[in-house]
């Protein structure tokens, strides 16, 4: 957590001196840190003696020692100590930045999980949860269908998974999965459907091509977010995150939700300064600013939560940053 929290630091200080900055001009840090496990409530029910948690590394503390910045971090335990799913904690700020009268919205960001807002002119009736396993899926099984010598980490642009064929089989026998099915809130992470979900598949269909088995998961992931938002009549749907950039899924997720619109968040931010990329950034800088304020910033309708939460622990620099 500590060390993590030193890369955070350095790259830090080193965007502020790209951009012409102090420390001193910065008000505050927003760090969400990286999830390392996550166990909400709803991963528990099938285990009495389960205690829902969550764990992300970064320790604010030493980012803001280390910067001089007060920093906020750690922002999903407040949920789940008031019995929420600790995510997704990005649809409040979706709904304050993108709401549209007499629209229906989805917000969907696709990272290393799928997750989706649904967003209504009125907050409490926001609804939001993790809908599919995202690009983590995607890129575990990424590396074996690249050409030997080609260093593809990732299925950049959908150009590997565009090679491959989807495998009907393989897709049905992913879309029978008992997450998906359950009604949210929900939320899930790597413990499910990250490396060792990949090595499964992989083992237990040896004969089907990698490319082809890419090509499947990422006709998976499409699938999952598209059943999910049909029952919500959504006027559109925003894409944010990795996923919004391979466009063979886009592709795929444009097809699925017909003739529903799919499109890039930028579609809908020119001028604002807020893209595909960096929504996420944008958000839990606002989550942060929430915080340091002592206002709520999680949406029970969304979590689950018995109440409303001041989400991030603040913690305040030496007088000298070390």
């Amino acid at each position: 957590s500590f060390w993590l929290a030193e890369r955070f630091a350095e790259i830090s200080l080193r965007f502020l001196r790209d951009h012409g900055l102090r420390p001193q001009d910065v008000d505050l840090i927003g760090s969400h840190g990286q999830t390392v496990w996550h166990q909400p409530p709803s991963a528990c029910r099938d285990q009495p003696q389960a205690t829902p948690s969550t764990l992300q590394l970064g320790e604010p503390a030493l980012l803001a020692a280390r910067t001089g910045i007060v920093t906020v971090g750690d922002f999903r335990v407040a949920d789940v100590a008031l019995g929420g799913e600790g995510a997704p904690l990005v649809p409040f700020c979706d709904w304050l930045l993108f709401r549209k009268p007499g629209q229906v919205r989805a917000l969907q960001n696709i990272g290393g999980i799928a997750n989706t807002s649904i967003v209504h002119e009125d907050a409490a009736s926001v609804l939001a949860f993790d809908n599919g396993p995202g690009n983590m899926l995607i890129d575990a099984l990424a590396p074996a269908a690249a050409p030997p010598g080609s260093g593809l980490r990732i299925d950049r642009d959908g150009q590997l998974s565009a090679q491959g064929r989807v495998d009907e089989r393989v897709l049905a026998e992913l879309l029978d999965d008992a997450y998906l099915r359950q009604p949210p809130p929900k939320s899930t992470g790597r413990e499910r459907y990250g490396q060792s979900f990949a090595e499964r598949l992989q083992a237990r269909h040896p004969k089907v091509a990698p490319q082809d088995l890419l090509a499947t998961a990422v006709a998976f992931t499409a699938r999952a977010i598209a059943d999910s938002l049909r029952s919500f009549a959504v006027s559109e749907v925003l894409v944010s995150g990795g996923g919004a950039h391979n466009r063979t899924l886009m592709r795929q997720l444009t097809h699925c939700l017909h003739p529903t619109p799919v499109r890039p968040l930028s579609a809908v931010t020119a001028g604002l300064g807020i893209d595909e990329d960096n929504k996420e950034a944008v958000a839990f800088a606002l989550l942060a600013v929430q915080a340091v304020h002592g206002e709520p910033a999680n949406l029970p309708s969304v979590t689950g939560a018995r109440g409303r939460a001041v989400l991030g622990k603040i913690c305040l620099p030496p007088l000298v940053a070390s």
